[in-house]
């Protein structure tokens, strides 16, 4: 698992919030691109999914290699984040993780 790719259209917001018009999913990828932590990065794919993938970046701005042990390790990182959402399920709309 070197990546996952995620269907905004099948992210679902818990209904005890209200979602103020033009908020809902899908976001442009520069709002991904500000949510989603430095060590990651957000792009978009042919189909207009999202995908994170591990960027090597620490915030100080240290780079470090990307070897497959430490991809295992930011991905299962990028899996709990996107878990912790407190509003957003993401169940159904991880496609490739």
């Amino acid at each position: 698992m070197d990546r996952i790719v995620i269907d905004q259209a099948k992210i679902r917001i818990d209904g005890s919030i209200k979602v103020k018009p033009g908020s809902e999913f899908p976001r442009p990828l520069d709002w991904w691109q500000r949510i989603v932590p430095c060590w990651l990065d957000a792009s978009e794919n042919e189909h207009g999914h999202i995908v994170l993938t591990p960027s090597g970046r620490r915030a100080d701005g240290h780079v470090y290699e990307l070897t497959p042990a430490v991809i295992r390790r930011e991905m299962k990182a990028a899996m709990r984040f996107l878990n912790e959402r407190r509003f957003l399920d993401f169940s159904d709309a991880i496609i490739t993780a």
